[in-house]
């Protein structure tokens, strides 16, 4: 017991019950601790009495923990090229399934079905205990592991190209960038939503103590990040020699949201317009992009709050020290390049750990944000934050190392002729 934290898990799909699975090494001690979800969970020693923030909630629960006695691994090695999109679902007795990469590296863990998050028309094999998915980054023999049970199972290992690559003429996918407003359909995200009016860009300026006057230039930097993030980070450090990509934004391109190969991201709106508890949300996760008409959210409410009402606003990093502009205009650009990176195919990475990346889950703004070690956002110490290859997020019941630069880096492929 060394007070590390080897895997969480929170809600299973439809309920409010967890199911966490490790393996565990002979002789080994582990402790199993449970809590209510949200901030006051995790001790920050958990050898240390009294570091936890505060109770939550309290009330009875039920709580079963088991060992498992004989269990049946099998691995079935699978020849990919680079770009293609592997997808493999388990059902019956098998509880798990696991991909490994040429190297033996565990690139994809699940004991779970988040099938639900794919995109309507992804391909991808769903349903049973456990489906997982993947995005080769080279060519080579990687395996697809079948585990924890005992006793007869069904397994599901399909292969695609990326549907961007699927186009029938070279065509370049786009990402628009939308900053006027718009009204959109939030069923996509809550069966009860429906068609919300979502304020532009310019409504919350104030909340920065910005006018009319500095939206161009905050504008600006948001383009600019996620052209640095998207265009050229993907296009210099990824392994698809054919990628492509347009960044279109609505200050400076004619509207193209309804036509073929276009998704957008509406940078505006509040939790109240759209009746979405969040900051940033996306359409799908959808590896490969198959879905390519498809709308992600930066709601900007929050980021724009007074200082004191949530360590997420934007204002709890701005001093007079700060070049603010550029700071809001970095901040929100990482956002929107985190919900980009879900449209085409990337799950959360771990938010704690000592890589800062652009696929990080929330709950770490100054992480996401690009804050440096001065805790003050615009100054020479900020970071630039990056697609990386990261652990996945243990908090979301998968394991593993996650390649989110090659993952998006392969959605966006221009078509065959």
């Amino acid at each position: 017991m060394n007070g590390n934290l080897l895997a969480e898990h929170d809600n299973l799909k439809g309920t409010t019950d967890s199911r966490l699975q490790i393996s565990v090494g002979a002789g080994q001690d582990v402790y199993v601790m449970v809590a209510a979800a949200g901030p006051g969970g995790i001790p920050a020693d958990p050898l240390t009495p009294g570091t936890g923030k505060r109770v939550l909630t309290e009330g009875a629960y039920d709580l079963t923990i088991a060992t498992g006695g004989a269990t049946d691994s099998d691995h079935f090695s699978v020849d990919l090229k680079a770009g293609d999109v592997l997808g493999a679902s388990a059902a019956g007795r098998a509880t798990r399934v696991v991909i490994h990469d040429p190297a033996g590296r565990e690139v994809f863990g699940s004991s779970q079905d988040f099938s639900f998050l794919y995109a309507e028309n992804s391909p991808m094999p769903a349903g049973g205990n456990a489906v997982a998915d993947f995005v080769a980054p080279k060519d080579g023999r990687y395996t697809v592991g079948v585990e924890n049970g005992d006793g007869r199972y069904d397994v599901t290992v399909e292969a695609y190209r990326p549907g961007s690559e699927l186009n029938p003429r070279p065509d370049v996918l786009t990402i628009f960038l939308d900053f006027d407003g718009a009204r959109v359909n939030t069923r996509i995200y809550d069966p009860s939503g429906g068609n919300r009016d979502l304020s532009p860009l310019k409504k919350f300026l104030p909340g920065w103590g910005l006018t009319a006057a500095d939206e161009n230039a905050v504008i600006d930097g948001v383009v600019a990040t996620v052209r640095e993030n998207v265009e050229k980070d993907l296009a210099a450090k990824g392994t698809n020699k054919r990628f492509a990509v347009k960044v279109l934004n609505s200050r400076d391109h004619a509207d193209p949201w309804g036509k073929p190969n276009v998704s957008r991201v509406v940078v505006g709106g509040s939790i109240a317009e759209s009746g979405i508890q969040t900051v940033g949300i996306a359409q799908s996760i959808d590896a490969g992009n198959f879905g390519k008409e498809e709308t992600s959210l930066v709601l900007l409410d929050i980021l724009s709050a007074p200082s004191a009402q949530t360590g997420t606003s934007l204002n709890r990093y701005i001093t007079p020290a700060s070049d603010k502009i550029a700071f809001i205009g970095r901040a929100i650009g990482n956002i929107t390049a985190h919900e980009a990176g879900h449209m085409s195919g990337s799950w959360h990475q771990d938010q704690f750990n000592a890589l800062d990346a652009i696929m990080d889950q929330g709950g770490n703004p100054k992480g996401m944000f690009g804050v440096g070690p001065d805790a003050i956002g615009g100054t020479a110490d900020d970071v630039d934050v990056d697609f990386h290859e990261d652990v996945l997020n243990p908090g979301e019941g998968f394991t593993g190392i996650e390649d989110s630069l090659n993952r998006t880096a392969w959605a966006y492929t221009r078509g065959a002729n």
